[in-house]
């Protein structure tokens, strides 16, 4: 009996060791990481935009510093208003849970973007604009 009772002890601790969570070092952000990115803005040409929504991109994926991340898609629309820096825009508003202001970016991205961006890049800001369009559709029919 006190082997039963032991073994489903250990069973119930591995089951629910199992469930605690594991971070793993290249994809938990942590302030390293953002502070490489800062050196990165700071290096670059003051006019670089790209440099910026690259930055920005990497911590609204890591969820890191979103507000730093707006500041950078910010410069960045005020030095080239730029497709890539909207579809980075709507990535963040959508991080933070807006739909209706992500969409609303997507679609000024595939306006400015219609014909500048690669086909990749097009194809990837016409996804978003069609899933978050459905979705703000379905959300009014509620």
């Amino acid at each position: 009996m006190k082997t039963i009772i032991s073994s489903a002890f250990i069973s119930l601790f591995i089951l629910l060791s199992s469930f605690s969570p594991i971070t793993i070092e290249e994809d938990s952000p942590n302030s390293e990481k953002v502070s490489l990115l800062v050196k990165m803005v700071n290096d670059a040409d003051k006019q670089d935009w790209k440099v910026l929504n690259k930055a920005a991109q990497f911590c609204i994926n890591w969820n890191a510093d979103l507000e730093l991340a707006k500041e950078w898609i910010d410069k960045s629309i005020a030095i080239s208003d730029n497709a890539q820096a909207y579809e980075v825009l709507g990535d963040y508003h959508l991080r933070k849970g807006d739909i209706y202001n992500a969409y609303k970016n997507y679609a000024i991205a595939l306006e400015k973007g219609m014909f500048t961006l690669s086909k990749t890049e097009l194809e990837s800001i016409q996804r978003k604009n069609l899933v978050f369009g459905r979705k703000l559709i379905e959300e009014s029919k509620k």
